[in-house]
């Protein structure tokens, strides 16, 4: 791979990327090993760690083959003791991570020589955190992170500089059907950035540890025509309860905002989206978000909004015109589609490589 991704992502100063697939198969492992190639022929100190399970030979479901991590001599790897030694390359065990699994306790690993892995062990956010923390005092100065297609808090701000996207056929037999679900999971990313007034309302439901509503102040004198919010925290009641039934509901005649420090489910947004008019919720990042596209459309067709605290960067999204069903979409006609559509973000092939 020349320059294309991996140049873009060393040239932004990123530290941290995650690698996030919209389906299985979608060619998130082959975009990342094409990082991991990159990196090692330029000598980047490089930590690789998995949120799951990844550098399987074949898919534990379907049993079709898989791309297996490939790493090299001098990276730090983390993964659990039970499969350390399921690939191919020469590991050292390092520390204890003190991190337990179905699988083992999770360790750091130094390749001494360079082959495949299995990354595994690694469940949550804190633990992630932990690992790569500990993976750059070790001197690691570029650490990717794995994260499922069903495992969106990789690309969480905070735990990683940014993410790659990866689409592709499997998600669609058309090139058309493949753009039309490709955005559909790319539109979380393009969330507007939360108002002064929405951030203010987060924090204070961060800070109570509850999902809080927001009533519409009168404008601070020293700011005319600014907006503020007078935060309500709803009770703690059972996931899914309907916010309009809280016994703190101020009514919806009252009520400008909502903000969710948890998932923001179509459920939910169901739930809001008869409210007058102009309705807002504010979630953390797009992370959080696991609204699907026709439940999306009808809350933003009724003029309501949606907006994150934090901004998720995505450093590009690559697309693989091969699917595992065994067809194959027109490459350049799909690379082309996609770029149509991505708003602006940098659209490359499977590898990494920009097209022209």
């Amino acid at each position: 791979m020349s320059g294309g991704l991996y140049q873009a992502i060393r040239a932004s100063g990123a530290r941290r990327v995650a690698f996030v697939g919209i389906a299985k198969h979608a060619g998130k492992t082959t975009a990342m090993n094409a990082m991991i190639e990159r990196a090692a022929e330029d000598g980047v100190p490089l930590g690789i760690v998995s949120i799951g399970v990844d550098g399987e030979r074949s898919d534990a479901i379907l049993g079709v083959p898989k791309p297996e991590v490939r790493v090299p001599a001098g990276a730090w790897v983390a993964s659990a003791g039970d499969v350390l030694t399921a690939g191919s390359s020469g590991l050292t065990i390092r520390e204890s991570t003190r991190i337990s699994s179905t699988l083992g306790d999770v360790y750091l690993a130094e390749v001494r020589q360079a082959g495949t892995v299995l990354l595994a062990g690694i469940r949550t956010a804190a633990q992630v955190e932990q690992v790569l923390a500990r993976m750059e005092r070790l001197g690691a100065e570029l650490c990717l992170v794995d994260g499922a297609f069903d495992r969106m808090m990789a690309a969480a701000p905070g735990l990683t500089d940014g993410v790659v996207l990866s689409t592709g056929a499997v998600v669609g037999d058309t090139v058309a059907e493949t753009v039309r679900r490709s955005e559909a999971f790319l539109q979380r990313f393009l969330l507007p950035t939360a108002s002064e007034a929405e951030a203010e309302l987060l924090d204070a439901a961060l800070q109570a540890k509850a999902t809080v509503v927001g009533v519409l102040a009168p404008s601070d004198a020293n700011a005319v025509g600014a907006e503020r919010y007078l935060p309500v925290p709803l009770r703690q009641t059972p996931f899914g309860a309907h916010p309009q039934l809280d016994p703190d509901w101020p009514g919806s005649d009252a009520v400008r905002a909502l903000a969710v420090t948890g998932a923001l489910t179509d459920r939910l947004l169901e739930m809001l989206t008869g409210l007058p008019r102009g309705f807002s919720v504010v979630i953390p990042d797009s992370t959080h978000f696991f609204v699907t596209a026709p439940v999306w459309r009808k809350f933003w067709r009724r003029g309501h909004r949606i907006a994150v605290r934090r901004a998720v960067r995505v450093f590009g999204l690559t697309v693989n015109p091969h699917s595992v069903a065994g067809y194959d979409l027109p490459r350049r006609d799909l690379l082309q589609a996609v770029r149509e559509m991505a708003d602006g973000i940098p659209v490359y092939d499977v590898k990494g490589q920009e097209e022209v």
